[in-house]
């Protein structure tokens, strides 16, 4: 690994990836190889036409046929137009498939090489992710009216032409899935920069049993809304095949890392709800009721999340290896360990009594 490999700058920003993920000179991590599911649908989807037409899965054409095709408005090409369509869902979404100048294939050119620079915006995302959904729901039609009608519906060059969709809309779901990954990479730089700044506050908190916490004299505030948009970032980011094959697993380590500190403090620090247990139970409280307030606090943070997707981290060291779960469990477990510990600390130790 180069020497400045774990050196993230970011808006000014220099961060030590390697002190964050807590790994040691010459330490590397290995991030886990994810399938990708919608290229393994068009493989089976493939694998169901291949047979009924004798073209090899690597062909850009199928033989004998232009590998550009124009319909004629005559019966034989309105057919297979009409069947074509039913194959993939619609005129609308196969002409998108197959022209080059559809919308679909415009978004792709022109955010691609955006995307290796710099975060996508909002709108572009949206669109992108819109697209993304049209070609799934199109290859999971195609896949079930070739099981169910297409053989007793399609010539032979019926077939050849939806192979040739086939073809052409997984290599341009390979392209979005790959726009989609190298934008999230930068989008996972840019929330640990956001975390890491949170957790420098937390190390020079003032903490004090009223549940009201000081940094420099001001009250420190993490919006929820903020640390869910970060938790949603990190596990869109896990489920993309694309990611986990090209980003530094130092930086989604320190990711995970900084993700349960924070999470962890966000749920009881300046909650005055915990606090108010020691009120309402006189002289003391037991740690079942403060692991519980945690819980929820952390649950009902998590339950904003929108993707529940798992990845495994392995710190390669010089003669051991150790595996990380970055998922929502692994994550909600820790962090409610961690803050349950930190509360039990700042409760006068009389105060507190361990579960009966």
């Amino acid at each position: 690994m180069p020497e400045d490999a774990t050196i993230l700058t970011l808006n000014d920003a220099t961060l030590d990836l390697a002190e964050i993920a807590r790994i040691r000179r010459g330490e590397r991590v290995k991030v886990e190889d994810l399938p990708d599911a919608t290229q393994d649908l068009f493989d089976k989807t493939l694998a169901l036409v291949q047979p009924l037409v004798g073209a090899d899965d690597g062909d850009e054409g199928a033989p004998g046929l232009p590998k550009e095709r124009t319909f004629v408005p005559e019966n034989k090409d309105l057919r297979t137009i009409y069947f074509l369509a039913e194959a993939v869902g619609g005129y609308e979404v196969l002409n998108d498939l197959v022209n080059v100048h559809s919308p679909g294939s415009a978004i792709s050119e022109r955010i691609s090489e955006k995307a290796k620079v710099t975060s996508l915006g909002p709108e572009e995302v949206r669109v992108l992710e819109r697209y993304q959904a049209q070609i799934n729901d199109a290859l999971k039609n195609a896949n079930e009216y070739l099981k169910n009608s297409a053989v007793y519906e399609l010539s032979r060059e019926d077939l050849y032409q939806l192979h040739d969709v086939i073809l052409a809309a997984r290599k341009r779901a390979k392209l979005l899935n790959e726009i989609m990954g190298a934008h999230l990479i930068h989008e996972v730089e840019r929330t640990v920069e956001r975390l890491h700044e949170y957790h420098t506050k937390m190390r020079n908190v003032d903490r004090t049993v009223d549940g009201i916490f000081m940094v420099d004299s001001e009250l420190l505030f993490i919006p929820a809304n903020e640390l869910i948009l970060c938790v949603n970032t990190v596990f869109n980011a896990v489920g993309n095949s694309y990611l986990a094959k090209n980003i530094d697993g130092v930086l989604l380590l320190a990711a995970r890392n900084l993700l349960i500190e924070v999470v962890s403090f966000f749920s009881y620090y300046g909650k005055h709800q915990i606090y108010s247990l020691f009120k309402r139970s006189g002289s003391t409280i037991s740690t079942q009721a403060i692991t519980a307030r945690i819980r929820h606090e952390i649950r009902k943070l998590f339950a904003a999340c929108k993707r529940d997707n798992k990845l495994v981290l392995t710190r390669v060291m010089e003669n051991a290896e150790r595996d990380f779960e970055l998922s929502v469990g692994a994550i909600q477990h820790e962090a409610e360990q961690i803050a349950v510990e930190a509360v039990k600390i700042l409760i006068p130790e009389e105060t507190v009594v361990a579960k009966k």
